[in-house]
């Protein structure tokens, strides 16, 4: 390659890996994208997803204006900013902290937070990169290439060539685990149980019952629900692969593995344990609240560990080898930031492979910059969401009353 030319390669197609492609792809640089799943959809990936004020400019960043379009065009409609309630519906004060936001009242206003649906985010990441993206394709190792660089090495035997390998296969990362071998992320001992409901009925009654996304706090763990409501997708989505979303009600319950029920065995997505575990957990919860939730669709819960990883100093990190998203900073959910960082280190990881694309920088010295920019942003998301945890599984709420 010329002066100024490598070649990435990134292990993971999430949101971070996706968005990074779509960045290096506007700036011309050369990449491939290699994930171990056979498809997007192969396994349980989540629901709704918050993209804060960071992660709507990192996709701005990254997208081309058509794709940036479509990210609005496919988000919820928002029907309020956001309330805190008790299990019996009665309001709650004193709960919230620094990273929950309100909800964007429009879906192009610049401030606010918007809600969207996981497959879809990643549908529209994907969109160009198809011809860049190997599923089925799960890293094996790493070593250095005596031609320089790096020869990466997959489980089916096949093996590339690499100026720059980026990890981006999140919390179970098998490039760090290999690279990294004292950064294994701590189980908090927290889990999510998350599911929907999707009866269109349901989703109405919810957005008429709790005007829009709404977190109740009950006795040492808290739930999230958001009715999930989409405008009519703009003509040819389907034609461009993205797949219509019905309207839904996402909810996620968060708390201490003992108090939401389960034990250091967590059961398989699906599981009919799941779907008892939710049902006791709401039974003495307001009969509007056990009627919204009673159809929760078994086949749609599952339930994970959460997982923190401290902070790590960029100094241990191998050469030609960077990280971002959760392979190097998974966090609380409670926090509604691990997405949004891992978008926005995508935008800042392209923004430096830029400079040494064009010859600003050299790489080694743009990749320097980058590990001590995420070092710095990770650090406080991960305190952050610790902090929001903390706000969330408090067991005595404070009732917001009237004088």
């Amino acid at each position: 390659m010329g002066q100024g030319s490598f070649h990435v390669t990134i292990i993971g197609a999430g949101l971070g890996g996706l968005c990074l492609g779509q960045a290096l792809r506007r700036r011309g640089i050369a990449f491939d994208i290699h994930e171990r799943d056979p498809a997007l959809t192969a396994r349980p990936q989540g629901y709704r997803i918050r993209i804060d004020r960071v992660g709507r400019e990192a996709l701005a960043a990254c997208l081309p204006s058509n794709l940036a379009a479509l990210f609005h065009q496919t988000c919820a409609a928002a029907g309020s900013p956001g309330r805190f309630l008790d299990p019996q519906l009665a309001p709650v004060r004193g709960r919230s902290v620094a990273t929950w936001h309100d909800a964007a009242a429009d879906r192009f206003e610049a401030e606010g937070d918007l809600s969207v649906h996981r497959v879809t985010l990643r549908e529209i990441l994907l969109t160009g990169l198809e011809d860049r993206v190997r599923f089925g394709h799960a890293f094996a190792r790493c070593e250095p290439d005596p031609g320089g660089g790096l020869c990466v090495q997959f489980v089916d035997g096949g093996a590339v060539r690499t100026d720059l390998l980026v990890a981006a296969d999140g919390a179970g990362s098998a490039v760090r685990r290999q690279t990294l071998t004292d950064a294994e992320p701590a189980d908090t001992g927290a889990v999510c149980l998350y599911g929907r409901v999707t009866a269109n009925a349901g989703v109405t009654r919810a957005r008429a019952l709790l005007a829009g996304p709404a977190v109740i706090f009950a006795d040492g763990f808290a739930a999230i629900l958001d009715p999930m409501t989409f405008r009519p997708p703009p003509v040819g989505t389907a034609a461009a692969g993205i797949t219509p979303v019905g309207d839904y009600l996402y909810a996620a319950f968060i708390g201490p593995r003992g108090t939401i029920g389960f034990g250091e065995v967590l059961p398989p997505p699906g599981s009919a344990l799941l779907a008892e575990r939710l049902h006791a957990l709401v039974r003495a919860w307001h009969p509007d609240l056990r009627s919204l939730l009673g159809p929760t669709e078994p086949a749609s819960l599952a339930v994970l560990p959460i997982r923190s990883a401290a902070a790590i100093d960029p100094g241990a990190w191998p050469r030609d080898v960077t990280f971002l998203g959760d392979a190097i900073h998974v966090m609380s959910p409670a926090g509604g930031l691990g997405a949004n960082t891992a978008l926005a280190d995508a935008a800042h990881l392209a923004s430096r492979l830029g400079e040494a694309a064009s010859g600003e920088a050299a790489l080694s010295e743009a990749l320097a910059t980058y590990a001590d920019d995420l070092h710095r942003r990770a650090a406080a998301a991960v305190r952050a969401s610790a902090d929001a945890a903390a706000a969330l599984f408090t067991s005595a709420p404070t009732l917001l009353t009237t004088v």
